[in-house]
């Protein structure tokens, strides 16, 4: 039977986690940590969360989640993630929750269902190949998953590809070629710098003019309140990336990074991201995790400061 989660239905949610959850590749959380993650999200509702139940028992949970604020939310449904009992864990049952939750998104006005790193609902995974470290967020659903074939199957389409990339920054060293780099573009009026408010200016113009909401809404009062590396035009701010702290976890944490339209191939975009890894390190992160396109050429920036791909996820989405 597939039915709206109820709040009573979170031991067994917790216990999904722990077991379907992590064996999906999900961190494993105690119960206190897991609650704001998923039933005690703003974004959470039971309209849009449902359990499967074989004779009283919760044997599966999918959830997802609407909002006219977020990204695109006008018309899209946000998937944020599917659980099942492994005694349970068919293309059958998850195509059950997944048409609930489909149907949920329709009666909710929305026109297509997405998996993609714009949910705010952000659900930590463990990175393979390391002692626990962990990402902060899903991009959408890993190749390596029965989920990802059943989706398909089921009509989502695979609209884009993420590599997830790793870097133990233990093994990070800032090459002597970035400060010659700086120099040359020095020359040309470009430089890199921490951001400082009342002397550089236009960073929350040039952060929206690159279209990405989540950015619009971090990055600049990051820029304020903790710390963001600019590349910088003058005064003029052309480029960001950042913020640099670390994380409970150790994970260096960063909004992202790009540069202005009009101010790409000086290599500017290599330069923020060598000054940040450093940065980074010397702020006491242990580790740095990102998600880039499979096509993105920035990836041969990351491959060169010593990340190594280690997850492919797929950005999917449903037309309803």
């Amino acid at each position: 039977m597939i039915r709206n989660y109820q709040a009573t239905d979170f031991p067994a949610l917790a216990a999904l986690w722990n077991t379907a959850g992590t064996a999906q590749g999900y961190a494993p959380q105690t119960p206190e940590a897991l609650a704001p993650l998923l039933a005690e999200h703003p974004c959470f509702s039971p309209d849009h969360a449902f359990a499967l139940e074989e004779d009283g028992a919760v044997k599966g949970f999918a959830c997802g989640c609407v909002g006219d604020d977020l990204a695109q939310g006008d018309k899209r449904g946000y998937f944020t993630c599917l659980l099942l009992d492994k005694a349970f864990e068919s293309k059958k049952n998850a195509a059950a929750l997944l048409s609930a939750l489909e149907d949920s998104f329709r009666q909710a006005g929305k026109i297509q269902a997405a998996m993609t790193f714009f949910n705010p609902m952000r659900l930590p995974w463990v990175i393979p190949g390391t002692d626990g470290h962990q990402h902060n967020n899903c991009p959408g659903v890993a190749e390596d998953l029965p989920l990802h074939g059943w989706m398909t199957e089921l009509g989502w389409q695979v609209r884009a590809k993420e590599c997830a990339m790793y870097l133990d920054l233990a093994r990070f060293e800032m090459p002597d070629w970035v400060e010659e780099k700086s120099g040359r573009l020095a020359a040309e009026g470009y430089g890199v710098d921490w951001y400082q408010s009342g002397k550089h200016r236009g960073l929350a113009e040039m952060v929206h003019s690159l279209g990405n909401p989540i950015w619009d809404a971090e990055v600049p009062e990051a820029a304020e309140k903790i710390n963001m590396l600019v590349a910088l035009h003058g005064d003029e701010a052309v480029g960001f990336t950042g913020p640099v702290y670390p994380e409970s976890t150790g994970r260096g944490y960063f909004a992202g990074i790009a540069v202005a339209a009009g101010h790409e191939g000086h290599g500017l975009g290599t330069l923020l991201f060598y000054r940040l890894c450093q940065a980074e390190k010397e702020a006491g992160s242990r580790y740095m995790s990102l998600f880039t396109g499979s096509d993105n050429h920035a990836q041969k920036i990351y491959l060169g400061a010593g990340f190594q791909v280690r997850r492919i996820f797929s950005v999917v989405t449903k037309e309803l």
